[in-house]
Protein backbone atom coordinates (compact mmCIF):
# COMPACT_ATOMS: atom_id res chain seq x y z
CA UNK A 1 0.00 0.00 0.00
CA UNK A 2 2.55 2.40 0.86
CA UNK A 3 3.97 1.86 -2.62
CA UNK A 4 0.85 3.86 -4.57
CA UNK A 5 1.68 7.33 -3.58
CA UNK A 6 4.99 6.97 -4.84
CA UNK A 7 3.82 4.98 -8.07
CA UNK A 8 1.14 7.87 -8.27
CA UNK A 9 4.04 10.61 -7.78
CA UNK A 10 6.05 9.44 -10.83
CA UNK A 11 3.40 8.72 -13.18
CA UNK A 12 2.34 12.56 -12.45
CA UNK A 13 6.01 14.03 -12.60
CA UNK A 14 6.64 12.16 -15.80
CA UNK A 15 3.31 13.56 -17.70
CA UNK A 16 4.04 16.69 -16.45
CA UNK A 17 7.69 16.60 -17.90
CA UNK A 18 7.03 14.80 -20.90
CA UNK A 19 7.87 16.56 -24.45
CA UNK A 20 7.06 15.59 -28.02
CA UNK A 21 8.10 16.60 -31.28
CA UNK A 22 6.04 16.59 -33.85
CA UNK A 23 6.89 17.56 -38.00
CA UNK A 24 3.85 17.41 -40.24
CA UNK A 25 3.34 19.55 -43.53
CA UNK A 26 0.21 21.81 -44.43
CA UNK A 27 -1.35 20.07 -47.12
CA UNK A 28 -0.66 16.11 -47.99
CA UNK A 29 -0.55 17.09 -51.93
CA UNK A 30 0.04 20.08 -54.46
CA UNK A 31 0.60 21.72 -57.75
CA UNK A 32 4.29 22.33 -59.22
CA UNK A 33 4.89 26.21 -57.99
CA UNK A 34 2.74 25.75 -55.28
CA UNK A 35 3.43 26.47 -51.99
CA UNK A 36 3.68 24.48 -49.02
CA UNK A 37 4.15 24.55 -45.10
CA UNK A 38 6.39 22.20 -43.46
CA UNK A 39 5.57 22.67 -39.27
CA UNK A 40 7.49 21.89 -36.68
CA UNK A 41 6.53 21.84 -32.65
CA UNK A 42 7.75 20.82 -29.31
CA UNK A 43 5.15 20.40 -26.17
CA UNK A 44 6.37 21.37 -22.81
CA UNK A 45 9.67 23.74 -24.23
CA UNK A 46 12.41 24.71 -22.36
CA UNK A 47 13.55 28.59 -22.35
CA UNK A 48 16.22 26.93 -24.73
CA UNK A 49 15.84 25.60 -27.53
CA UNK A 50 18.25 24.52 -30.09
CA UNK A 51 17.23 23.80 -33.94
CA UNK A 52 20.10 24.08 -36.82
CA UNK A 53 18.09 25.51 -39.87
CA UNK A 54 18.22 24.42 -43.59
CA UNK A 55 18.89 27.59 -45.43
CA UNK A 56 18.58 27.57 -49.47
CA UNK A 57 16.82 24.23 -50.02
CA UNK A 58 15.90 21.31 -48.07
CA UNK A 59 17.05 17.73 -48.81
CA UNK A 60 14.01 15.11 -49.46
CA UNK A 61 13.94 11.21 -50.42
CA UNK A 62 12.17 11.45 -53.27
CA UNK A 63 9.73 8.54 -55.13
CA UNK A 64 8.83 8.99 -58.33
CA UNK A 65 6.48 5.90 -58.47
CA UNK A 66 4.67 3.10 -56.07
CA UNK A 67 8.14 0.95 -55.99
CA UNK A 68 10.00 1.23 -52.69
CA UNK A 69 13.24 2.79 -54.64
CA UNK A 70 13.69 6.32 -53.85
CA UNK A 71 16.53 8.86 -54.89
CA UNK A 72 17.66 12.34 -53.43
CA UNK A 73 15.37 15.50 -54.17
CA UNK A 74 15.13 19.04 -53.07
CA UNK A 75 12.40 21.28 -51.88
CA UNK A 76 13.23 25.07 -52.62
CA UNK A 77 12.69 27.07 -49.20
CA UNK A 78 10.48 29.88 -50.21
CA UNK A 79 10.66 31.97 -46.70
CA UNK A 80 13.00 31.32 -44.32
CA UNK A 81 12.88 29.29 -41.28
CA UNK A 82 10.87 31.43 -38.68
CA UNK A 83 9.85 30.31 -35.19
CA UNK A 84 7.98 30.98 -32.04
CA UNK A 85 7.12 30.14 -28.80
CA UNK A 86 3.71 30.18 -27.21
CA UNK A 87 1.33 29.25 -24.50
CA UNK A 88 -1.14 27.12 -24.75
CA UNK A 89 -3.38 26.56 -21.73
CA UNK A 90 -0.57 25.42 -19.25
CA UNK A 91 1.87 24.10 -21.77
CA UNK A 92 4.61 25.98 -23.57
CA UNK A 93 5.25 24.81 -27.02
CA UNK A 94 8.21 25.63 -29.33
CA UNK A 95 6.74 26.21 -33.67
CA UNK A 96 9.15 26.54 -36.41
CA UNK A 97 7.78 26.45 -40.10
CA UNK A 98 9.25 26.47 -43.66
CA UNK A 99 7.68 27.55 -46.66
CA UNK A 100 8.77 25.29 -48.82
CA UNK A 101 7.90 25.18 -52.85
CA UNK A 102 8.65 22.40 -55.41
CA UNK A 103 9.97 22.37 -59.31
CA UNK A 104 9.31 18.81 -60.09
CA UNK A 105 6.50 15.99 -59.57
CA UNK A 106 7.01 13.18 -57.25
CA UNK A 107 6.24 11.83 -53.32
CA UNK A 108 8.96 14.04 -51.23
CA UNK A 109 9.39 12.11 -47.94
CA UNK A 110 10.24 14.36 -45.54
CA UNK A 111 13.76 14.41 -43.55
CA UNK A 112 14.64 13.96 -39.94
CA UNK A 113 14.00 16.72 -38.17
CA UNK A 114 16.30 17.18 -34.40
CA UNK A 115 15.71 19.69 -32.25
CA UNK A 116 18.64 20.14 -29.10
CA UNK A 117 17.92 20.48 -25.37
CA UNK A 118 19.31 21.09 -22.17
CA UNK A 119 20.24 17.36 -21.72
CA UNK A 120 18.47 15.53 -24.44
CA UNK A 121 18.01 15.23 -28.62
CA UNK A 122 14.21 14.88 -30.07
CA UNK A 123 13.61 13.74 -33.45
CA UNK A 124 10.85 13.68 -35.65
CA UNK A 125 10.10 13.69 -39.26
CA UNK A 126 11.18 11.08 -41.29
CA UNK A 127 8.02 9.06 -43.34
CA UNK A 128 5.46 12.02 -43.56
CA UNK A 129 4.67 12.52 -47.51
CA UNK A 130 4.26 15.29 -49.59
CA UNK A 131 2.77 14.39 -52.92
CA UNK A 132 3.51 16.93 -56.30
CA UNK A 133 1.82 16.85 -59.19
CA UNK A 134 0.35 18.42 -62.59
CA UNK A 135 -3.07 18.71 -61.55
CA UNK A 136 -4.23 18.75 -58.00
CA UNK A 137 -6.42 16.56 -56.36
CA UNK A 138 -9.91 17.65 -56.50
CA UNK A 139 -12.06 18.03 -53.14
CA UNK A 140 -15.58 17.80 -52.41
CA UNK A 141 -17.45 20.92 -52.54
CA UNK A 142 -18.81 22.05 -49.24
CA UNK A 143 -22.25 23.20 -48.89
CA UNK A 144 -24.29 25.63 -46.11
CA UNK A 145 -27.22 25.09 -45.32
CA UNK A 146 -29.39 27.73 -43.71
CA UNK A 147 -32.56 26.90 -41.78
CA UNK A 148 -35.66 29.22 -42.24
CA UNK A 149 -37.55 30.48 -39.90
CA UNK A 150 -41.52 29.90 -40.05
CA UNK A 151 -43.38 33.35 -39.03
CA UNK A 152 -45.46 33.13 -35.95
CA UNK A 153 -49.39 32.90 -37.17
CA UNK A 154 -50.35 35.79 -34.79
CA UNK A 155 -48.62 38.40 -36.82
CA UNK A 156 -51.06 38.59 -39.08
CA UNK A 157 -49.87 42.13 -41.24
CA UNK A 158 -46.81 39.81 -42.01
CA UNK A 159 -49.13 37.82 -44.18
CA UNK A 160 -50.85 40.67 -45.28
CA UNK A 161 -48.03 42.72 -46.06
CA UNK A 162 -45.33 40.17 -46.78
CA UNK A 163 -44.12 41.65 -49.85
CA UNK A 164 -42.86 44.75 -48.36
CA UNK A 165 -39.26 42.27 -47.25
CA UNK A 166 -38.81 41.80 -50.94
CA UNK A 167 -37.08 44.90 -51.27
CA UNK A 168 -34.19 44.14 -48.70
CA UNK A 169 -33.49 40.97 -50.70
CA UNK A 170 -33.55 43.21 -54.15
CA UNK A 171 -30.58 45.24 -52.23
CA UNK A 172 -28.97 42.25 -51.00
CA UNK A 173 -29.13 40.55 -54.46
CA UNK A 174 -27.66 43.63 -56.11
CA UNK A 175 -24.86 43.83 -53.75
CA UNK A 176 -23.92 40.42 -54.37
CA UNK A 177 -24.02 40.86 -57.83
CA UNK A 178 -21.46 43.83 -57.81
CA UNK A 179 -19.20 42.21 -55.66
CA UNK A 180 -19.09 39.45 -58.16
CA UNK A 181 -18.47 41.70 -61.00
CA UNK A 182 -15.38 42.71 -58.29
CA UNK A 183 -13.93 39.50 -57.70
CA UNK A 184 -10.28 39.45 -59.79
CA UNK A 185 -10.26 35.94 -61.34
CA UNK A 186 -6.65 34.40 -60.98
CA UNK A 187 -5.75 32.28 -63.83
CA UNK A 188 -3.88 29.25 -62.77
CA UNK A 189 -1.31 27.72 -64.94
CA UNK A 190 -2.20 25.40 -67.61
CA UNK A 191 -0.07 21.65 -68.57
CA UNK A 192 1.96 22.80 -71.19
CA UNK A 193 3.06 25.68 -68.57
CA UNK A 194 3.62 23.81 -65.50
CA UNK A 195 5.85 20.61 -67.68
CA UNK A 196 7.78 23.46 -68.77
CA UNK A 197 8.38 24.80 -65.62
CA UNK A 198 9.41 21.23 -64.30
CA UNK A 199 11.51 21.02 -67.49
CA UNK A 200 13.67 24.48 -67.07
CA UNK A 201 13.94 22.95 -63.53
CA UNK A 202 15.37 19.84 -64.70
CA UNK A 203 17.46 21.33 -67.26
CA UNK A 204 18.76 23.76 -64.26
CA UNK A 205 19.81 20.42 -62.27
CA UNK A 206 22.31 19.33 -64.32
CA UNK A 207 22.73 16.05 -63.10
CA UNK A 208 24.80 14.62 -65.92
CA UNK A 209 27.93 17.51 -65.01
CA UNK A 210 28.06 15.49 -61.86
CA UNK A 211 28.07 12.07 -63.18
CA UNK A 212 24.49 11.19 -62.36
CA UNK A 213 22.78 10.52 -65.66
CA UNK A 214 20.60 7.53 -64.52
CA UNK A 215 19.06 10.28 -62.22
CA UNK A 216 18.31 12.65 -65.05
CA UNK A 217 17.23 10.06 -66.94
CA UNK A 218 14.36 8.59 -64.25
CA UNK A 219 13.42 12.28 -63.98
CA UNK A 220 13.06 12.20 -67.48
CA UNK A 221 11.31 9.57 -68.48
CA UNK A 222 8.49 10.41 -65.53
CA UNK A 223 8.41 13.94 -66.79
CA UNK A 224 7.48 13.07 -70.31
CA UNK A 225 4.89 10.39 -68.86
CA UNK A 226 3.25 12.18 -66.47
CA UNK A 227 2.51 14.94 -69.60
CA UNK A 228 1.29 12.23 -71.86
CA UNK A 229 -0.69 10.78 -68.89
CA UNK A 230 -2.55 14.79 -68.03
CA UNK A 231 -2.76 15.14 -71.66
CA UNK A 232 -4.38 11.95 -72.79
CA UNK A 233 -6.23 10.78 -69.27
CA UNK A 234 -4.20 7.72 -69.44
CA UNK A 235 -2.57 6.18 -66.16
CA UNK A 236 1.50 6.17 -68.17
CA UNK A 237 3.84 6.19 -64.80
CA UNK A 238 4.21 2.74 -64.21
CA UNK A 239 3.88 1.33 -67.55
CA UNK A 240 6.89 -0.04 -70.03
CA UNK A 241 7.97 1.61 -73.22
CA UNK A 242 5.56 -0.97 -75.18
CA UNK A 243 2.49 -0.28 -73.05
CA UNK A 244 2.92 3.15 -72.93
CA UNK A 245 2.84 3.60 -76.87
CA UNK A 246 0.24 0.90 -77.18
CA UNK A 247 -2.08 3.13 -75.31
CA UNK A 248 -1.35 6.31 -76.73
CA UNK A 249 -1.65 4.78 -80.45
CA UNK A 250 -5.32 4.53 -79.72
CA UNK A 251 -5.34 8.56 -78.90
CA UNK A 252 -5.34 9.51 -82.44
CA UNK A 253 -1.94 10.91 -82.38
CA UNK A 254 0.12 11.27 -85.89
CA UNK A 255 2.49 8.62 -86.71
CA UNK A 256 5.19 10.93 -87.01
CA UNK A 257 4.81 12.51 -82.97
CA UNK A 258 4.17 8.82 -82.06
CA UNK A 259 7.64 7.45 -83.73
CA UNK A 260 9.35 10.76 -81.71
CA UNK A 261 7.92 9.88 -78.46
CA UNK A 262 9.16 6.47 -79.08
CA UNK A 263 12.63 7.60 -79.34
CA UNK A 264 12.68 9.42 -75.98
CA UNK A 265 11.16 6.52 -74.07
CA UNK A 266 13.77 4.01 -75.42
CA UNK A 267 16.47 6.79 -74.88
CA UNK A 268 15.70 6.74 -71.81
CA UNK A 269 15.70 2.83 -71.74
CA UNK A 270 18.88 2.55 -72.86
CA UNK A 271 20.37 4.48 -69.59
CA UNK A 272 18.43 3.13 -67.23
CA UNK A 273 18.76 -0.60 -68.44
CA UNK A 274 21.32 -0.84 -70.52
CA UNK A 275 23.50 1.64 -68.64
CA UNK A 276 24.72 3.60 -71.74
CA UNK A 277 26.40 7.02 -71.20
CA UNK A 278 25.18 9.55 -73.74
CA UNK A 279 27.34 12.71 -74.16
CA UNK A 280 25.88 16.57 -72.79
CA UNK A 281 25.03 17.52 -76.34
CA UNK A 282 22.57 14.69 -76.60
CA UNK A 283 21.32 14.90 -73.50
CA UNK A 284 20.29 19.01 -74.16
CA UNK A 285 19.07 17.81 -77.75
CA UNK A 286 16.74 15.31 -75.65
CA UNK A 287 15.34 17.92 -73.81
CA UNK A 288 14.92 20.53 -76.57
CA UNK A 289 12.99 17.43 -78.31
CA UNK A 290 10.68 16.99 -75.58
CA UNK A 291 9.84 20.29 -75.35
CA UNK A 292 8.58 21.17 -79.11
CA UNK A 293 6.53 17.95 -77.81
CA UNK A 294 5.15 19.73 -75.19
CA UNK A 295 4.32 22.44 -77.33
CA UNK A 296 2.95 19.96 -80.33
CA UNK A 297 0.55 18.19 -77.96
CA UNK A 298 -0.85 20.87 -75.73
CA UNK A 299 -4.09 22.23 -76.99
CA UNK A 300 -4.04 25.95 -77.49
CA UNK A 301 -4.15 28.60 -74.59
CA UNK A 302 -7.14 30.78 -75.24
CA UNK A 303 -6.75 34.59 -73.89
CA UNK A 304 -9.72 35.53 -71.95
Amino acid sequence: MRLIPLIVFLLAAGTGFSQLLTASWSTDSCQIGEPAELRIRLKQAPKKVVYNAYSGEIPCEMRMDSSALTFNGTLEILKAFKDSTYKKGNETWWEGRYVVIAWDTGVYVMPRLSVSLEDTVLTAGGFQELTVSFVKKKMPDELEEFASQVPDDSFWWLRKYWWIGLFPLLGLVIVLIRRRNDVKIVRQLSLKQRTQIALEALRRQAYWKSGRITEHYIEFSFLLRSFLSARYELNLTERTSYETLLLLSKKNIPTDTLQRIRNLLIESDMVKFAKETPEEPEILLSMVRMEELIVELSPLDLIE
